[in-house]
């Protein structure tokens, strides 16, 4: 079988899409069909008009993808834009990613900004950075670290979920970070400032900088005295 070969556009270019080694863009560079590739990287300005697959998926630009991407490694240096869904192995976020659909994988690592317009499901999914999910976030490990701004999910649900406030590195960002949600599901939920309507969980910690409406629980609860819990109840 013949090695596969390379795309590489410096200045300003297009290809058609195909089965690629390695696509590497530095510059401009359009995509105009369906490709798969081991290794993508943009290095300045890229456009995917349709569906995109690599193995390793690296932007330190900006990149729009129109359609789906799949990858097994991605890293977001910069700005992506995904118009369908993504699937990925494990992906980490440094720059921007924003999904049009749903955003599903292994493991997801956010140290930057995240939007999801659909569903997000991972088996891990960790944030350091700000996410803004309006569907679910799913997974088996939730944790989160709020530093700075506001983290958003319309629902979130997981074996094992911590928020925990962290002070921001940058002596120019005042104030902590917070996320709210409509409701919080898990086995074991540990929260600091976090707004919630309920949070139903088997064993349930809500520490300091909290407020929620409801709280249910199976096992055990404890509150921080420095939040606010309007009510809560014992499940049988």
């Amino acid at each position: 079988m013949a090695d596969k070969r390379n795309l590489v556009i410096n200045g300003s270019g297009s290809s058609g899409g195909g089965s690629f080694h390695k696509i590497n863009i530095r510059g401009e560079g359009t995509i105009t069909t369906d490709f798969d590739c081991e290794i993508f990287k943009t290095f300045g300005t890229s456009g995917i008009l349709k569906n995109g697959k690599a193995n390793k998926f690296e932007i330190f630009g900006e990149t729009e993808v129109h359609g789906n991407l799949d990858s097994q490694q991605m890293k977001i240096f910069g700005t992506t834009e995904v118009d369908g869904s993504v699937h990925v192995g494990k992906a980490k976020v440094w720059g921007t990613l924003e999904v049009g659909k749903g955003f599903y994988g292994e493991e997801a690592d956010i140290k930057g900004s995240l939007s999801v317009k659909g569903d997000a499901e991972f088996e891990t999914f960790r944030s350091s950075g700000a996410f803004d999910i309006k569907g679910l976030l799913n997974a088996g490990t939730i944790e989160v670290n709020v530093r700075y701004g506001q983290s958003s999910a319309n629902e979130i649900g997981g074996d094992k979920i911590t928020v925990k406030k962290k002070r921001s590195f940058f002596p120019f960002m005042k104030g902590e970070g917070s996320l709210q949600v409509k409701i919080i599901e898990g086995d074991d939920i540990f929260l600091e400032n976090t707004i919630a309507d309920i949070v139903r969980g088997n064993n349930v910690q809500i520490g300091s900088g909290c407020e929620i409406k409801m709280v249910e629980y199976k096992n055990s609860y404890k509150v921080n005295p420095e939040s606010t819990v309007v009510e809560y109840k014992k499940m049988s």
